[in-house]
């Protein structure tokens, strides 16, 4: 106790001892005769207390320092008996999404307008097995065809109204990541696993962006030179296993390259190619959850593919900065060797901003013509036109980043399906707010 605390213990011990005898007296003189003993008594007493506080010496650095030491040997020791967390949950990322989407259609060949609400969720993680190999999978909402139908391969939109019903979740990716140290920038993917193609300018010609691919896949980037860099992807997949015929698969491969014209001004070139192989498609019935439906495709009077689908990709893009802003310009290019006619689809756009932080916001345009056997429709595009080929029209885009996390879009898609050689206007506006995490 220091000198301050003895001296405020005293003065309030001698305010009890003063005050209570006074309360008991009987008459003045006794009073008088009590208080005087009792201030003779404390004085003494307060005598004695300045001469121990006199007497006893404040604390040293040294014990300061000794008492702080012996408190954290206290603490850590504490520590150590409490459970050790295991090393694979310091191992985990978890991530995820929510969207809500209002989706207006205009469908000409229908009476009425179409307004959908629809919510989009999905929740994943990866981990780290070891310092050679990830692993990750993924749970996504999505409407079902028809119960005990998989979800769509192209949307994990989940449409809201039917009564308040529970809604699906699937198993959206499951995958492992193996990257070699002996062999930087080699991926080697197996499972069901994100679309290891490059798609310029996040183009959706060929997959729409929801597509994860079921298989195997090998991927690698290096760099040349500063200034050059190269990169390829190949792939095997399985489309349609069947137990009495033979399997529908995928076998792809693509590669590119990526110029640096000005590093200063960030001005870059990238320019590849790629091809698609689907095997044992021409003569088979849909390959969606509905062997009846074809998604644009041609199909012969039977229900039957009329085409095979081997696919010669090319394509480029060129990043510069306007401002502060990234510009982007962009083309894809696709071609099905296999078809007799209808065999051509193109896209081409541009971009300009990029959301990151709030206020930041970003435009984009696209056009696009596919013809009816230019690509698999079942895995093409699932929102502009209603989705699969046979179809040409724009897709005009903004967000603005409104918070962390937090970005609102807007899209308008004007364009035109063709199907039982009827041209129909087709619009769709979409508006959307996003949360990721």
């Amino acid at each position: 106790m220091n000198k301050g605390k003895r001296w405020i213990t005293a003065v309030a011990a001698a305010a009890m001892m003063g005050v209570v005898p006074v309360l008991s007296a009987d008459t003045q003189e006794e009073r008088i005769a009590r208080l005087e003993a009792q201030l003779a008594a404390m004085q003494a007493e307060l005598a004695a207390l300045k001469s121990q506080a006199a007497a006893s010496p404040e604390p040293s650095s040294a014990d300061e320092h000794a008492i702080a030491e012996a408190v954290d040997r206290a603490v850590q020791t504490r520590m150590a008996q409490q459970p050790a967390i295991p090393e694979w949950v310091s191992n985990i990322t978890l991530y995820g999404d929510f969207r809500y989407r209002h989706e207006w259609a205009d469908d000409a060949t229908k009476s009425d307008d179409r307004n959908r609400h629809r919510i989009q969720t999905r929740i994943g993680l990866t981990g780290k097995v070891n310092e050679e190999v990830d692993y990750g999978f993924r749970l996504a909402s999505g409407n079902a065809a028809e119960p005990l139908k998989e979800g769509s391969p192209t949307s994990n939109n989940q449409d809201l109204g039917n009564a308040f019903a529970s809604k699906n979740i699937w198993l959206d990716l499951a995958y492992f990541d193996y990257h070699p140290a002996a062999a930087t920038g080699l991926n080697v993917l197996g499972g069901k696993i994100k679309n290891p193609y490059y798609r310029v300018g996040n183009s959706d010609l060929m997959f729409d962006n929801d597509v994860t691919p079921e298989g195997i896949a090998v991927s690698y980037q290096t760099d040349l030179a500063k200034s050059v860099k190269v990169f390829g992807s190949a792939g095997g997949f399985y489309v349609r296993e069947r137990k009495t015929d033979a399997d529908t698969s995928l076998w792809g491969i693509q590669s590119g390259t990526t110029l640096m014209l000005d590093e200063q001004a960030k001005t870059r070139l990238t320019v590849g190619a790629g091809y698609y192989n689907y095997g044992n498609v021409k003569g088979q019935t849909g390959l969606g959850s509905d062997s009846t439906e074809f998604y644009g495709n041609r199909s012969s009077t039977d229900g039957r593919y009329i085409s095979d689908f081997d696919l010669v990709q090319g394509f480029a893009e060129i990043g510069l900065s306007a401002g502060p802003l990234p510009l982007q310009f962009f083309g894809d290019y696709m071609c099905n060797t296999a078809a007799a006619g209808e065999d051509t689809a193109y896209l081409v756009g541009v971009s300009l901003g990029k959301t990151t932080t709030p206020g930041t916001w970003s435009l984009s345009y696209n056009y696009r013509d596919v013809e009816a056997d230019a690509l698999l429709g079942v895995l093409a595009e699932a929102t502009l036109a209603g989705g699969g080929t046979n179809i040409r029209g724009h897709k005009i885009s903004a967000a603005y980043q409104v918070a962390k996390n937090t970005q609102f879009g807007v899209s308008y898609m004007p364009a035109k399906r063709t199907r039982n050689n009827v041209t129909k206007d087709y619009d769709v506006v979409t508006v959307d707010f996003t949360f990721k995490f």
